[in-house]
């Protein structure tokens, strides 16, 4: 099979059936050849809404398809292929897709190489792309600076860095840790969620773990894929003291940066983030990895990781529409819902959403 990031493992694809299985229910699918046998597989989620008592069939792509509430989000999506079959199984995906009842196929995080492929085996659907931009380190380039990162980065960044790593080098010590067993790694996951809450409930709510199946979904896989090494969690202390953790996938030398939690202080020239991901790509170095990737934000989010990347791809979040009279139907209903909705704003009173007496947030 293709060299798949973390989201298409075994063990991330395993976890994921466990914890959302029994109510989402995912059909394995396999594509074979007659003389190569198993030549690729995917995961399908079928996902059922009515609109005006039609109903709308969505089938998504591997691990995908939860309750907003409890997504736990993907990237470097794509179906799983023996190299060189890669637009055969896509092909052989969307004859699949066809012959079915469904009316939309929705695919988070694909790569643009796997994006042509795909677009290709759907020629006659309607597509509706939305692209974001994930910054990486080549972590060879820093490798070939002796494994000094500060040397590939601005000197903007470079002074912020180094005005950071002081101050908090008064304190005491800076050191990284990585968990090297389950229960380090439970005990740190632990640490940036209490981190990573608290600093949610500081904007009012929510957060990457607010969902009770996202906890068992990311416990469950950092219990089994830290002493694997396809888990990578990180804490940074300063005189022993937490400062910040880091949660990384791992798969092919391919480091992915998932999720993070850090003790921010009044002080804005100190940057936990910044540090941790600083003395991360450093470590990663030593161990022989070839890309840290810091993944996609959100359009105005994680400006820091382009301050600390070397280079930028990519990312698409595709909807292929099934053409033909539904497609046209459920289109219309959406149109009529949302000029309904936008004229009962005006009829509903103005709600003023100020959270009185906070601390401004602390840059990242």
């Amino acid at each position: 099979m293709n060299h798949a990031g973390p989201f298409l493992s075994p063990r991330w694809t395993g976890v994921w059936v466990q914890v959302f299985g029994s109510s989402l229910r995912p059909s394995l699918v396999t594509f074979r050849n007659r003389q190569l046998g198993v030549i690729g597989a995917c995961l399908l989620t079928a996902r059922t809404r009515y609109h005006a008592l039609l109903p709308h069939v969505r089938w998504h792509l591997n691990t995908d398809g939860e309750p907003a509430s409890d997504s736990v989000v993907i990237e470097h999506n794509g179906v799983l292929a023996s190299l060189g079959q890669e637009s055969r199984v896509y092909a052989a995906l969307a004859q699949h897709v066809e012959c079915s009842r469904v009316d939309e196929l929705r695919l988070s995080g694909v790569d643009e190489s796997g994006l042509t492929e795909l677009l290709a085996a759907f020629p006659s659907w309607s597509k509706g792309v939305e692209w974001r931009e994930a910054p990486y380190v080549q972590l060879d380039r820093v490798r070939a600076r002796g494994g000094d990162h500060l040397g590939i980065l601005s000197r903007n960044t470079r002074a912020q860095l180094r005005r950071s790593i002081r101050r908090y080098g008064t304190r005491g010590a800076i050191r990284l840790q990585a968990a090297s067993t389950a229960e380090e790694a439970e005990a740190m996951l632990r640490e940036l969620i209490h981190l990573h809450q608290a600093r949610w409930a500081v904007r009012g709510g929510g957060g990457g773990f607010a969902s009770q199946k996202r906890r068992e979904m990311h416990t469950a896989f950092v219990r089994e894929a830290t002493p694997v090494g396809e888990a990578q969690l990180l804490r940074m202390t300063v005189n022993g003291e937490t400062v910040g953790v880091l949660y990384n996938l791992v798969a092919h030398g391919k480091v992915c940066f998932y999720q993070s939690g850090f003790r921010y202080e009044a002080d804005q020239a100190l940057r936990p983030g910044m540090v941790a991901h600083h003395l991360a790509v450093e470590y990663n170095v030593s161990l022989g990895n070839s890309e840290y990737d810091f993944m996609a934000s959100a359009p105005g989010e994680g400006r820091y990781k382009y301050s600390l990347a070397t280079d930028v791809r990519r990312l698409a979040w595709v909807t292929l529409h099934r053409p033909g009279w539904r497609t046209r139907y459920f289109s219309a209903v959406r149109s009529v819902r949302r000029l309904l909705t936008r004229g009962m704003s005006h009829l509903l009173p103005a709600t003023d959403t100020s959270v009185a007496n906070q601390p401004p947030l602390p840059a990242t």
